[in-house]
């Protein structure tokens, strides 16, 4: 096969226009064909008719990265000076890398790991960087990021494992360690990672794969009869009451009174904070009873001791709120959700200087904390004007930034993995005025997703305008108007669901705009009389706009008429959301605070305060976020009935 830089002119190729032609379409797509069946040789055979284009690297890169074990250096250098700085130089420098680290050539490892621009904590090429430490006997730099690689519930690459055996050579892992590690895979519900550490602990008495794999099955029948003078029984006992509770609480409980008289009181305090963790996830009261006899607050890990502040704000504890809050790390304690909820245990101690300083500092962010804290200042959030609107001259220089170039191209090829990269990595580092141009020429192209994406970035600059773009405002009105919605809110769930990407399918099979389930937009199809409907009508703009709307007013009615607990059922489903209240009345901040799942508790925050940016500038509807989010009616009310057959 002819070699990589044969193929291209010695003459300095200029990037084409952003729209490839219909050739050049036809032969890109030909060519990612060829090269995903492994026919290299029809790869080659095409490059030369994308020679010039703002593509041209990507043949080129399919060829090498395919050979990376065997393409002689000096054809991986001619690519990665030629492409210097772009996405696909730095990808297959670290493919390179990796398959240095694989051969053990180190030297040549050495030159080129400093020129790469992106790789991942605990990665394969982590370790491999790791192990070329070790080659260089760098004792400390092993220890300050290898130990913590170590602390993992699940398994690590294989490149690490030197790594690892060099730590328990140097006495920097001991058996303590293990037994840590074995402990984190049990609370992750993976008993058979935990069963493969076992023979570093010589396989110990009392815990072995059969019982663990019994206790995941039955955590009742799996623990009778084990061994709780040893360690391995002991841990074998605190995974049975943990995977009880990991289900039910209360069961959890049961298995701890039964096993809890024979466990050191470390260990049962261990076993209470679990249950206090699973009781505050299934938002049962008990929780913080079971928190109180568990570890302390700075014993408890990140994950546990943000559930039982999200508990305590559920049971109205703010003194429990401030000193978990307190107890967190610095550099959690920044996250906003924090600030905002120690900023209200101040207000309620009654120390309202303090109270006020923070929520000075968190009223000039644009989220949801941000609008929440400017309403406890006595402001109602303003959508601010931007005064700067890019140049003709920004836009094109814009334009011609080579990762904006590829990524127009390869959005017009409907690559949009590969756009979605390219794009991504021509935003860093641009500054505010730049990243606007960039936002604009992304709405120019109808590519709204990333004109969003561009808009938020911005740091001191901003046009909110095209953060909370609005297109399809002939179709939008027009359905909401006819169910009475508020358009402001279907606007916050759509740029929430879908970026406005109106072929946009989620992994669990959700389409278009508004991002329907197929079951769901059948029923509602099938409710709404449309005797013409066909699953395909899905991604279509208006008929999503009509599905969406009127299951989302559906959805609004069974609730109660409570929006915050709609938009958790439009994500989450009905019953979840209606589970989720408390046995009393509870603030609708509150009650989205403490939304069990992650991913739906996020879509909440973010759906409501897209809300109030979009009443803002369409100049009707709610605009205090506090008021939108309402109280939530206790359990025992009867007016929150869901109707039978809602999917």
């Amino acid at each position: 096969m002819k070699l990589f830089h044969t193929l291209i002119p010695t003459t300095l190729l200029t990037l084409a226009a952003l729209a490839p032609q219909a050739a050049l379409i036809d032969d890109m797509r030909k060519a990612r064909d060829f090269a995903g069946r492994g026919q290299l040789e029809k790869v080659v055979e095409l490059t030369a008719n994308t020679d010039g284009t703002a593509l041209e690297m990507y043949p080129r890169y399919w060829i090498i990265s395919a050979q990376i074990d065997e393409m002689p250096e000096s054809e991986l250098n001619f690519f990665l000076e030629r492409y210097a700085g772009s996405v696909l130089a730095d990808r297959l420098r670290g493919e390179w890398l990796k398959s240095l680290g694989k051969r053990g050539q180190w030297a040549l490892f050495e030159r080129e790991w400093p020129r790469l621009i992106q790789w991942e904590a605990g990665s394969e090429l982590h370790c491999y960087r790791l192990q070329l430490a070790q080659q260089r006997n760098d004792v400390r730099l092993l220890q300050r990021e290898g130990r913590p690689l170590w602390f993992s519930a699940r398994g690590r690459s294989d490149a690490c494992a030197p790594i690892f055996e060099a730590l328990f050579d140097s006495g920097s892992l001991r058996q303590d360690d293990v037994w840590a590690r074995i402990r984190l895979a049990l609370e992750a519900n993976s008993p058979d990672f935990a069963a493969q550490l076992l023979p570093r602990l010589n396989n110990p008495a009392g815990l072995d794969r059969k019982r663990l794999q019994a206790i995941a099955a039955n955590p009742t029948k799996g623990s009778k009869g084990l061994a709780l003078n040893s360690r391995g029984g002991r841990e074998a006992a605190l995974f049975a009451i943990n995977r009880a509770g990991r289900t039910n609480a209360a069961a959890g409980l049961v298995l701890l009174q039964q096993l809890g008289g024979d466990l050191p009181e470390a260990e049962r305090r261990y076993a209470w904070s679990r249950l206090g963790y699973h009781a505050a996830r299934q938002l049962r009261p008990e929780a913080l009873d079971y928190y109180a006899r568990g570890l302390s607050l700075k014993e408890l890990d990140d994950e546990s001791r943000d559930w039982l502040v999200r508990s305590a704000l559920r049971a109205g504890d703010w003194k429990q709120v401030a000193a978990a809050i307190d107890a967190m790390p610095a550099e959690e304690q920044k996250d906003a959700a924090w600030r905002y909820w120690r900023a209200r245990a101040h207000a309620q101690a009654g120390q309202v200087l303090e109270a006020n300083r923070r929520y000075v500092e968190l009223a000039g962010e644009h989220h949801f904390y941000g609008l929440l804290a400017r309403e406890e200042l006595g402001a109602i959030a303003e959508v601010p004007q931007v005064g700067y609107k890019p140049s003709a001259a920004e836009l094109q220089a814009v334009r011609q930034i080579p990762s904006v170039e590829r990524a127009l191209a390869l959005n017009d090829l409907e690559w949009r993995t590969e756009a979605l990269r390219e794009w991504n990595w021509g935003m860093r580092g641009l500054s505010d005025h730049q990243l606007l141009a960039a936002a604009e020429v992304a709405r120019q192209s109808r590519w709204y997703d990333r004109a969003i994406y561009s808009a938020e970035r911005t740091r001191e600059l901003h046009d909110f305008g095209l953060r909370f773009l609005a297109p399809y405002r002939d179709v939008t009105q027009v359905y909401a108007r006819q169910i009475d919605l508020d358009e402001a809110w279907v606007y916050g769930l759509i740029r929430q669901e879908s970026r406005f990407v109106t072929v946009a399918k989620s992994s669990v099979g959700a389409q278009g705009l508004m991002q329907l389930m197929p079951a769901t937009a059948s029923w509602v199809a099938k409710k709404m009389g449309m005797r013409d409907y066909t699953p395909a009508a899905v991604n279509e703009i208006g008929t999503n706009v009509q599905l969406g709307t009127y299951y989302l007013k559906h959805v609004l009615q069974s609730l109660g008429d409570q929006p915050v607990m709609a938009t958790a059922a439009y994500n989450a489903g009905p019953g979840r959301a209606r589970n989720w209240r408390a046995d009393h009345a509870l603030e609708g901040a509150i009650y989205a605070e403490s939304i069990p799942f992650s991913e739906t508790r996020d879509y909440v925050k973010k759906v409501m305060a897209n809300a109030i940016y979009y009443a803002q500038a369409f100049g009707r509807g709610e605009t205090s976020l506090k008021k939108r989010l309402g109280t939530i009616p206790g359990r025992a009310s009867n007016d929150l009935a869901i109707e039978d057959g809602t999917p």
